[in-house]
């Protein structure tokens, strides 16, 4: 899973450890799945599944793609089919 505002650029020399992480991946059978800003770059090419964030305002892609990214996030971390043992608040009465 790729969480990136730019998805990776070789060209531009943007996030050229994500590209080779892809382009491993890719390799290997993996599925890629991204939720990216901007155009999406490299991930946005290459995933399997993948969420390009609308630009709403140039000035501020950076900030509204990684604030979907940590909702996505958190979703998936709080998922209460993958709790694995009762968090710590659950737990205090």
């Amino acid at each position: 899973m790729v969480l990136s505002v730019g998805g990776g650029n070789l060209e531009k020399n943007v996030s050229p450890n994500l590209v080779m992480a892809l382009q491993y991946a890719k390799q290997i059978g993996a599925n890629v799945v991204g939720i990216v800003g901007r155009d999406g770059g490299y991930t946005a090419q290459v995933a399997d599944a993948c969420v390009v964030i609308p630009t709403v305002n140039p000035d501020h892609v950076t900030p509204h793609a990684e604030a979907f990214q940590s909702v996505v996030h958190h979703l998936l971390v709080t998922h209460p089919k993958l709790k694995a043992a009762q968090t710590k608040w659950e737990s205090v009465k």
